[in-house]
């Protein structure tokens, strides 16, 4: 058997695998089965992805994200995990590819175009093992068939409005065909099969080597390089029409200087009312630092970032005698710390005194990635790094925090927390009956006087019956606390 035979073979063989688990089944034990028996096939029909540095450890992501849809089961899991199946797909195609953010639009690119490469190759051996070097007749026909169908359809939208008889029979016999059980039992496993192939037919047959991709990234370095004073796109150009690096050298210490100013002044106020006074703050400011001022510093902060980058996007890097701006701009990413250490104090105050939320929750692991992000700039102005590296180090970590986030029962850990305060604070059951979802019905089960409510309006009558396929961990503690409770009754 030829390699081609024998990675159609293979292909075949995970597309009926992904029908025969996924064909009305929801998401659960299916997608970590799936992903091994792809894992596994793919290395099989190509051993070399083994020596792919990328495809390596993002198979390992793809193999923890699909755990977590298993034990986890949440929103943020599944997305994780289909944000990880096209960077594997995309590390799947190129040895050389390094950037994350590349992998992800060749993942993409390869899950639209892979089955098209699959069929061109069975034509091509079709007719190598033939000897016709025309093309399929079938495909001649089904061409030429196309402007006639959509003349057959448009008359048929007339005869249908114009004759009630035709119409009536008409909807009858669609009624027998597409929503009779037995016509989808035929037809629902084939386009699932049909499905599977085209999300995986890259593994088995990748593209032809996107060279221009591989030269775009060549020109993604890490570390900066001294340019000519002409050099630089147009834009820069147009940006910074003064070109006299000793003008924008001082333009930066201006910038750099009044900001640390002004934003000292702010996290002095930080300091006074958040740090060292936060007992005083009443509802209404609480609301207001949270809904409000969060966002608004979280944004400057961003601002901020795009300030650095921008002043050491090139020659100043490079400039004798700048003492004093390296120092102004790490003083400022300091502060922007310190106000993102404040964003995040005020965010435990609120949490403190009205219990934990989503929206919270999300705050918190913005914040982490904000820290992230500053330290990756104090790191580029002191070793001249370049903006890849930014994109491509802060891009892994958003990767890295998703998949985090993902593993986590949210809904889980805000009920165990909001159900932990001390007694006299109010406890928020609307908030935890319907704000979130049912992931966390195994604990609200446990407290007296929400059995009833929480029964009838989540899981009295809806069962969830599901085969092995679709089984998951939360489905299958909420199930057991709720047949817990029916025995109590």
């Amino acid at each position: 058997m030829n390699d081609f035979l024998r990675r159609s073979l293979l292909l075949l063989v995970l597309g009926v695998s992904y029908a025969f688990l996924f064909y009305r089944a929801p998401l659960g034990l299916n997608v970590l089965l799936f992903d091994g028996l792809l894992i596994g096939l793919a290395l099989r029909a190509r051993p070399e992805l083994s020596q792919y540095r990328g495809f390596s450890w993002s198979v390992a992501g793809l193999l923890f994200a699909a755990g977590s849809v298993v034990l986890v089961h949440g929103s943020a899991s599944t997305v994780a995990h289909h944000l990880t199946f096209l960077l594997v797909l995309g590390y799947a195609q190129e040895r050389e590819l390094r950037f994350v953010w590349f992998g992800l639009l060749l993942g993409l690119r390869s899950l639209l175009l892979g089955h098209i490469r699959w069929l061109r190759d069975v034509a091509g051996q079709w007719r190598a093992r033939s000897g016709v070097r025309t093309r399929w007749p079938a495909l001649a026909w089904f061409k030429q068939g196309l402007v006639p169908a959509f003349i057959l359809l448009a008359f048929t939208g007339f005869y249908l409005a114009g004759n009630t008889r035709f119409a009536e029979g008409f909807a009858k016999m669609g009624n027998f065909f597409l929503f009779s059980w037995r016509f989808w039992d035929v037809i629902g496993p084939l386009l699932t099969t049909l499905l599977g192939l085209f999300l995986v037919a890259a593994f088995f047959f990748p593209l032809a080597s996107p060279r221009k991709v591989l030269e775009w990234q060549a020109g993604f370095q890490d570390q900066l390089k001294r340019r000519g004073a002409d050099e630089g796109p147009n834009w820069f150009k147009v940006l910074n029409p003064f070109r006299a690096l000793k003008n924008e050298y001082r333009r930066a210490v201006l910038t750099f200087a009044l900001l640390n100013v002004l934003l000292a002044i702010v996290n002095s106020t930080d300091l006074r009312f958040v740090w060292l006074d936060s007992g005083n703050l009443d509802a209404a400011t609480l609301s207001h630092y949270v809904h409000v001022g969060t966002y608004n510093l979280t944004f400057s902060i961003f601002l901020a970032m795009g300030v650095v980058v921008y002043y050491f996007r090139g020659s100043l890097n490079f400039m004798a005698g700048r003492e004093l701006l390296a120092p102004l701009a790490r003083l400022w990413l300091a502060q922007n710390a310190l106000l993102a250490l404040s964003v995040g104090l005020r965010n435990y105050h609120y949490i403190d005194a009205y219990g934990l939320a989503m929206g919270r929750v999300y705050v918190g692991f913005v914040l982490l990635l904000i820290l992230f992000g500053l330290f990756t700039l104090y790191r580029k102005i002191g070793r001249k790094l370049s903006l890849s590296y930014l994109l491509h180090t802060n891009g892994l970590a958003a990767w890295l925090f998703l998949l985090a986030f993902g593993a986590v029962n949210w809904p889980g850990v805000i009920t165990r927390y909001n159900l932990a305060v001390p007694g006299e604070k109010a406890i928020d059951w609307h908030y935890l009956e319907w704000s979130l979802d049912d992931r966390n019905t195994f604990l609200l089960l446990e407290q007296p006087g929400v059995k009833q409510q929480v029964l009838r309006h989540r899981w009295e009558g809806t069962f969830r019956q599901y085969d092995w396929r679709g089984w998951n961990y939360p489905d299958w503690r909420n199930l057991r606390a709720v047949e817990q409770s029916r025995l109590e009754r």
